[in-house]
């Protein structure tokens, strides 16, 4: 040993000084070692072993093996990648020692023995508080739950297990000075398999339960968790029932000042312990149950004792008493018998029973003595409770247990509990020497080699001054506690006479010299001073009969389940039966260690490192001294005294057979050439050769490695010098080859770039010529334009001069006609008067002729009968003309009152009646004129014939038929004056109704004018046209005032109305039918000229003479009055008007309804251009409702533009939207603006438009003509239909309301689109996917360099051997991999973010996450695939953590909006877990095809395989075999038609459609989304606008 020594300690290795403060110190280093066995290490020590440790601790490498023993020091932060399922996976199967240290081998290697020798196992976790036991207890039942899981399984037995985690933890952890959540109770979970290995049971055993924590506590320590969070976590109507208080008001609680934990929220754990309630099982009511007990106990520390009389316990104070009545309250007990139990005791003997009343110390003994027995029952009844919820089976004839304990204990005080503490490590560890040691000698007498027993430290002796009997300490305290009257004193006193008396010393057993009430014991871990202060009290446990009892009678049926009645109705007759805590602990121990012997015992050394609990720390006196304590120095110690490093014959010539080079073909046996490397190249001593196995002595391992790595190196070297010499001739050749090439590809270039400018000048040449040219032509035309304009201006102006004079000529031409047919008429009247008064005189002269005749004719009776019948015949006549007159003027008026019903249907036909019954009765009248004029000259002729015949003889008979003659006469008088009333009643009628008629058409000027002052506040453009409007109606007003100063059935007034017509320039057909009022009577005025043009012209659709919108529905319109017209013929005179001035009047009204007509659609430009310019602007959101949507969609509506024919307001709609995004296509913000009302538009249109059979045809029609929808994107959504009005038409200036009609609550009715209305749609839904597709091509842009360094794990995280991690690596790869990521997570939050604030609907947010990661897939995999750098192990965990990074974004993100995103990196996924799987050999092709890449084709995993390299540990990748049968699947695939390539594509399509959207949003009721809506100030106050403030039907 000594040359070995002499060739390892060379110049440069470390040197190791002793330091009381460090223990060691570490100077001159030059290298470190990290070996994960520390039992090879080359310096096999005290400093070597700590070195060993802390070198890997600040590599985060926290396991190293010791022989068979794990060491796991606890590194006080998250080390994920140490414990995800890859990591299982890798240690499944493997032995002992192969990969490095973790507790997943350790786990393994239980469960392999456990399934092969059908022997049950033990994994012994140990350490002191805070060294992380719970947690690898935790990761060892992960690991068996893996290997035996079931995957049917709802909830594993791990999982059930971890469940009830909280519970234990709430009742059986507390803080202690070490650390805040310290386990005061011992756990051994019993994992129970099957035959088959499958975990098919579990139970929990729990030990030595710390009861005395409950009554005492010291400062700064705490009582267990649970009443904490009890009083910090109940409710308010259980803190009155439980009548809690603050956590210091309890006597329990306030021994010390700490209530509260670092970052541990009282009342959120208290809900936690709930929930793991219900989990395990324990309904409500029992759960209320337990906490009643709980408090119970808390108000029982708050009864206190005071001296009475006779020296007898009383209740302190009305504290102590109310605290009595609480606690029988909660326990529902009596709270006399409650009483009673506390101050005295019940004696029973033979003779008699007497009470006896307690002291003071006895009274609090026995309240203590109740606390802890409540608490203890209660905690035993828990651990029943999870192992019934859990779940055991008793067929199960093997077993895997975990046991947690607490580790060794030394403090500056120790007490009671660090002795029991101690005793249990004292029994742990002799049954770790046992078991360790005595596999190190079976080794050792197995291989038959020389060897001597290693003697080790047995501590059989200290367990001996324990528990010995009769004097061992154990039985010494039960002794002493059994005198009423022992102090600590005497205690301390009567064990130095034990066992430190002169002549009875004991080795272990050390006497303080300074103190009374301390003894000494060395253990195996170091010396340890107890203090027997409290010793006493602690061990004392009485069973009070008094307690039994009145619990057993409680109200409560879970106290009645703690305390069951003794068994076959047994009384217990002792008062106080003392119950040792020492004793009952020293039964569990052996309970423990019982079942410990029937398994294989595995051991984890838990290590703390620093006292502060913070990462990063080691502390190297406190690592050592646990190091001591848990045995590991001593394991150490002994595999130095024996052969720590051995290894099979196989393997060792395997690894060093080439220090003998030509071995192999002397046919030398393996062990002479071991002999021969052993003695003869490397000269060791010490070594043996067993019957398998070499067996060297330490730090020989170490000499055989250096020779090894120098026979290598040298070997190396040679080869590297061929091979480089190879390659730098190869890459000579190459440079010449490719520098040539290079030559001609630069020369190539440059006569290309010369070319290219060549080209680019003369390009730039041509733009130039062609923007002057676009320059020019558009000067010329805009100065084109603006000539054609002035000069249109000026032509106009002068027509409008021209015109004006010649309608004054035209209207003088007109007069002067009307005058001279006056002038003409009034001289053939007098003519007229003239001719009829000389034919009357002429007449007269005749008559008196014939009278003479006749006179002297009538002297003869014949005579004078013919003249008789003659009379009588022509007064016939004239009655039967009045009877027909009087008939058909009642059949002119019951006609006329027919016609008046049907009023417009027949109309024509009533006028010509009505002028027919008119002519009738015009001739009725002249000819009873004229009938009256040849009565009145008959009776003339009568009485001059009846003077010449006084005398004759028949004068009788001519007076009798003159008599009849007078009477006839006078009745056709009556007769024709009645016809004449009855004419007269029937003008009055006629006047009554033109009066109404003239009050209707007053009305109708009244609200014409008041429409026009409102068109003149809307626009001060229109004033000019306010004024021509003026002109007219005076003009109006004029021919009104001529037309009432004259009788309308005159042939003046007829001339009149003409003249007026031919001087405002107006000529009509004269063949026009015409409506003409009826007769005026008693001077009423005539009705107006527009009353007459509303009645008699037809109105012109759309026009603003004749709205049909809600507000002036046709069915509530005044009735019009009803005229009397007739045709009439050109030229005649009459009481009708001529057809030309009729005519001439409707010309009239056409033109002023056209002016009206103009300023309607000039109203309706300034309309249109208020609402444009409103848009223009961003007007936001309303309750998650766009504003802008919903204005143009209500404004479409209200002027009706979806009916109209030909309109550009859906034109200007689409530039103003195409002008809004035009500059901004790069901002999302603004995009999704545009994308939300847009959206909302297309949806609302959607639902309103409808069309029809005769709109498809037409609009197939148009289409014909049209242009496609992509040239309508070039051309900037302009649409070139020819003839395009410049206006939304008449439909547009009626306006109304599309909804009125009726629809249910939730939809307004639908309207019957035009073409241009479902154009419009067509654009509109082109610009949805359009703003979609700029959005989605921004992320993309946004996040590819992102992507790019996503892909490749930084160089510093790839560097470093195999099998260890680069100690240059520290916090920067987690920032280069953090930033990348967090850049991408950045975007795709901002990008949510923006979507959501912009209301976008969710499919659409869906469906453009959907693509985005269906993006990021494409890039990573397909960089994955290209590059062969990236199919690396390190480079797949990187990526695999940036995956997780992202999939913890999508679950934080929520599923409604990117619930299928995640799917769509399945290809990267499985790629990435292909990439770090371990034991890639091992696999199968179905396995790889079917189970980890399922998706992937087998071109992408024979690439991913080919190019696959371990960077990190080492490995191979999958075996020849796989690798041929993939490669026999693409030549089978090559064949057929699918392509081979491995590559993927990204989709760049519109995923949605227009009825997606309208299925999207079926939900969203569009009257409210339409109502109440805060809309812009521009349009709030334009009256125009006022219909968007009322709401929709």
């Amino acid at each position: 040993m000594a040359e070995v020594n002499a060739e390892l300690f060379v110049v440069g290795n470390s040197v190791w000084v002793p330091d009381e403060g460090e223990a060691w110190l570490l100077g001159e280093v030059k290298s470190k070692d990290g070996d994960k066995d520390m039992t090879k290490l080359s310096y096999l020590h005290e400093p070597g072993v700590l070195n060993n440790l802390e070198t890997r601790y600040t590599l985060d490498e926290i396991y190293t093996y010791t022989g068979s023993i794990l060491i796991a020091v606890n590194p006080f932060h998250r080390l994920p990648h140490l414990y995800a399922n890859h990591m299982m996976e890798q240690y499944k199967g493997v032995a002992l020692g192969e990969l490095s240290p973790h507790v997943f081998a350790v786990a393994d290697a239980a469960y392999r023995a456990m399934s092969k020798e059908k022997q049950s196992q033990s994994i012994l976790v140990s350490g002191e508080s805070g060294a992380g036991k719970t947690e690898t207890t935790k990761l060892i039942m992960q690991y068996l739950a893996y290997m035996g899981g079931r995957k049917d399984a709802k909830r594993s037995v791990e999982q059930q297990v971890l469940e009830s985690n909280p519970l234990l933890e709430a009742f059986g952890n507390a803080k202690t000075v070490r650390n805040d959540n310290s386990s005061r109770f011992g756990k051994f979970v019993e994992i129970q398999f099957d035959g088959e290995g499958k975990i098919s049971g579990a139970a929990i055993r729990t030990y030595l339960l710390e009861r005395s924590r409950v009554v005492t506590i010291g400062n700064p320590e705490r009582n267990y968790h649970i009443f904490y969070q009890l009083v910090a976590g109940a409710s308010e109507e259980d803190r009155e029932l439980f009548r809690l208080g603050t956590m210091d008001s309890f006597h329990y609680l306030n021994q010390s000042k700490c209530y509260d934990l670092n970052r541990v929220d009282n009342a959120e754990e208290y809900a936690n312990t709930k929930r793991a309630m219900s989990v395990v099982g324990i309904e409500e009511e029992t759960q209320h149950d337990i906490f009643r007990m709980v408090a119970a106990i808390l108000h029982l520390g708050n009864i206190s004792f005071k001296l009475g009389k006779d020296d007898a316990a009383i209740f302190a104070d009305e504290k102590s008493n109310t605290a009595v009545s609480a606690v029988a309250f909660l326990l529902m007990v009596n709270e006399e018998d409650l009483k009673l139990a506390l101050l005295t005791r019940t004696i029973v003997t033979r003779e008699e029973t007497f009470v006896k009343p307690l002291d003071v110390p006895s009274a609090t003994n026995s309240r203590d003595s109740l606390a802890k027995t409540l608490y203890s029952k209660l905690f035993d009844w828990l651990v029943e409770k999870i192992n019934s919820s859990i779940g055991q089976d008793p067929k199960s004839t093997t077993l895997v247990g975990v046991l947690d304990i607490y580790g060794f204990e030394s403090f500056k005080t120790n007490s009671f509990e660090q002795f029991c503490i101690n005793l249990a490590n004292e029994k742990l560890q002799q049954h770790f020497n046992q078991h360790v040691f005595k596999m190190e000698q079976e080794e050792y007498t197995k291989e038959e080699i020389d060897w001597s027993y290693i003697d080790f430290v047995d501590n059989q002796d200290v367990l001996n001054l324990i528990e010995g009997k009769p004097m061992g300490i154990l039985a010494v305290l039960d002794e002493q506690c059994r005198f009423p009257k022992s102090t600590p004193e005497t205690l301390a006193l009567k064990l130095c006479q034990e066992h430190a008396k002169p002549g009875k010393e004991n080795a272990r057993f050390v006497k303080p010299k300074r103190s009374q009430v301390q003894f000494t014991l060395k253990h195996y871990a170091g010396d340890v001073t107890y203090d027997t202060e409290s010793f006493i009290e602690k061990n004392k446990d009485f069973v009070v009969a008094e307690h039994q009892n009145i619990l057993q009678a409680s109200g409560s049926e879970m106290v009645k389940t703690l305390f069951p009645p003794p068994e076959d109705g047994e009384e217990v007759k002792s008062a106080m039966k003392f119950a040792s805590v020492g004793g009952r602990f020293k039964v569990q121990l052996g309970e423990l260690m019982k079942a410990l012997s029937f398994t294989e015992p595995h051991y984890v050394r838990c290590i703390k490192p620093n006292t502060v609990n913070t990462p990063g720390i080691f502390e190297k006196v406190n690592v050592l001294h646990q190091l001591r304590c848990g045995g590991v120095l001593e394991a150490v110690r002994i595999s130095c005294a024996g052969y720590p490093s051995r290894k099979p014959i196989e393997e060792f010539v395997d690894r060093f057979g080439l220090l003998t080079p030509g071995w192999a073909e002397k046919n030398t046996s393996e062990r002479e050439v071991v002999s021969d490397i052993l003695s003869g190249k490397a000269s060791l001593e010490g070594w043996q050769i067993g019957k398998s196995k070499v067996f060297l002595r330490a730090g020989q391992m170490a000499v055989l490695d250096n020779l090894r790595t120098k026979t290598l190196n040298q070997a190396a070297t040679i080869v590297q010098k061929t091979v480089r010499r190879f390659l730098f001739q190869k890459q000579y050749q190459t440079q010449l080859k490719s520098a040539r090439k290079i030559q001609s590809m630069v020369r190539g270039g440059l006569a290309r770039k010369q070319c290219a400018t060549m080209r680019k000048e003369r390009a730039a040449k041509l733009c130039q010529k062609n923007y002057r040219m676009c320059l020019a032509q558009k000067k010329f035309s805009a100065t084109r334009k603006a000539t054609i304009r002035f000069q249109a201006a000026t032509r106009g102006w002068k027509a409008r001069n021209a015109t004006r004079i010649l309608r004054r000529i035209k209207a003088a031409v007109c007069i002067q006609k009307s005058f001279r047919r006056y002038s003409a008429a009034k001289s053939f009247r007098r003519s007229r008067r003239q001719i009829v008064m000389l034919q009357c005189l002429w007449r007269c002269k005749i008559a008196k002729r014939v009278f003479r005749a006749k006179k002297a004719e009538a002297r003869e009776t014949g005579a004078l009968l013919g003249a008789k019948a003659a009379l009588e015949k022509k007064v016939k006549d004239m009655e039967w003309r009045v009877e027909l007159e009087k008939r058909l003027k009642e059949d002119a008026e019951k006609k006329h009152k027919e016609e008046m019903d049907k009023l417009t249907e027949q109309l024509e036909e009533a006028r010509s009646e009505c002028v027919q019954a008119s002519s009738v009765l015009e001739e009725e009248r002249t000819a009873h004129k004229e009938a009256l004029e040849g009565v009145a000259e008959e009776r003339a002729e009568a009485a001059r014939l009846a003077d010449e015949a006084a005398g004759s003889a028949k004068a009788s008979e001519w007076e009798r038929l003159l008599a009849e003659a007078n009477e006839a006469l006078e009745k056709a008088q009556g007769r024709a004056k009645e016809l004449e009333e009855q004419a007269e009643v029937a003008s009055k009628e006629s006047s009554a109704a033109i009066e109404d008629a003239r009050k209707q058409a007053e009305k109708y000027e009244t609200r014409s004018k008041e429409k026009e002052a409102e068109l003149k506040k809307v626009h001060t453009s229109y004033e000019k046209l306010q004024l021509d409007m003026r002109k007219l109606e005076a003009e109006n007003q004029q021919l009104q005032q001529k037309l009432a100063a004259m009788p309308v059935a005159s042939t003046e007034g007829i001339k009149e109305v003409m003249r007026a017509r031919a001087a405002s320039g107006v000529t009509e057909p004269a063949s026009a039918p015409i409506a003409i009022p009826a007769p005026v009577a008693n001077g009423a005025p005539p009705p107006s000229l527009s009353s007459l043009s509303k009645t008699s012209l037809p109105s012109v659709p759309g026009s603003p003479s004749a709205p049909t919108t809600p507000e002036t529905p046709s069915s509530t319109a005044t009735p019009e009055p009803s005229f009397t017209a007739a045709p009439v013929a050109k030229g005649r005179s009459g009481s009708g008007v001529s057809s030309d001035a009729m005519e001439a009047l409707e010309r009239e009204q056409a033109e002023l309804d056209a002016k009206k007509q103009r300023i309607l659609m000039e109203k309706q430009q300034g309309e249109q251009e208020t609402m444009l310019k409103c848009l223009t602007d961003e007007i936001g959101f309303a309750n998650e409702r766009p504003v802008a949507a919903c204005i143009i969609f209500r404004s479409l509506l209200h002027w009706r533009s979806f009916e109209a024919e030909r309109t550009n307001i859906f034109d200007r709609i689409i530039q103003t939207m195409s002008r809004a995004i035009e500059n901004h296509t790069e901002d999302n913000q603004n995009l999704a603006y545009w994308l939300a009302n847009t959206t909302t538009l297309l949806f609302l249109l959607q639902k309103t438009l409808r069309t029809t059979a005769a709109t498809n045809i037409y609009n197939q029609q148009r289409r014909r003509t049209s242009v496609s929808l992509f040239d309508r994107w070039r051309g900037g959504f302009s649409r070139t239909a020819v003839g395009a009005p410049a206006a939304g038409g008449a439909a547009a200036a009626t306006g109304g309301n599309a909804a009125a009609a009726g629809g249910s609550s939730s939809s307004i009715k639908q309207v019957e689109a035009k073409y241009p209305a479902l154009l419009f749609k067509q654009q509109l839904t082109a610009f949805v996917e359009k703003i979609y597709g700029m959005v989605r091509d921004n992320v993309k842009k946004e996040i590819t360099p992102q992507l790019g360094q996503c892909i490749q794990a930084p160089r510093a995280a790839r560097g470093g051997t195999p099998g260890r991690r680069d100690s240059r690596l520290g916090a920067s790869g987690t920032m280069q991999l953090s930033q990348h990521w967090r850049s991408i997570l950045g975007s795709l939050e901002t990008l949510l973010r923006t979507l959501k604030s912009n209301y976008v609907p969710k499919f659409l947010i869906r469906k453009l996450f959907s693509q985005v990661f269906s993006f990021i897939n494409v890039q990573l995999f397909n960089s994955l695939l290209l590059r062969r750098e990236c199919c690396s192990f390190s480079n797949g965990e990187y990526v695999k953590t940036g995956l997780a990074e992202l999939e913890n974004w999508l679950h934080n993100a929520g599923q409604d909006s990117v619930d299928s995103s995640w799917e769509e990196l399945k290809y990267i996924r499985q790629a990435v877990t292909f990439l770090v799987i371990h034991q890639k050999p091992k696999k199968t092709l179905d396995e790889i095809t079917n189970d980890l890449c399922p998706v992937l084709s087998v071109q992408q995993l024979y690439r991913i395989s080919t190019m696959y390299w371990d960077d990190k540990y080492g490995t191979e990748t999958v075996s020849q075999e796989v690798l041929s049968n993939m490669k026999q699947l693409m030549m089978e695939d090559t064949n057929s038609a699918v392509s081979n390539s491995f590559l993927l594509d990204d989709d760049s399509s519109i995923p949605f459609s227009v009825d997606d959207i309208t299925t999207a949003l079926a939900d969203v009721n569009v009257v409210a989304m339409l109502n109440d809506l805060p809309y812009p100030p521009s349009l709030r106050d334009n009256p125009s606008f006022q219909f968007l403030e009322s709401p929709m039907a």
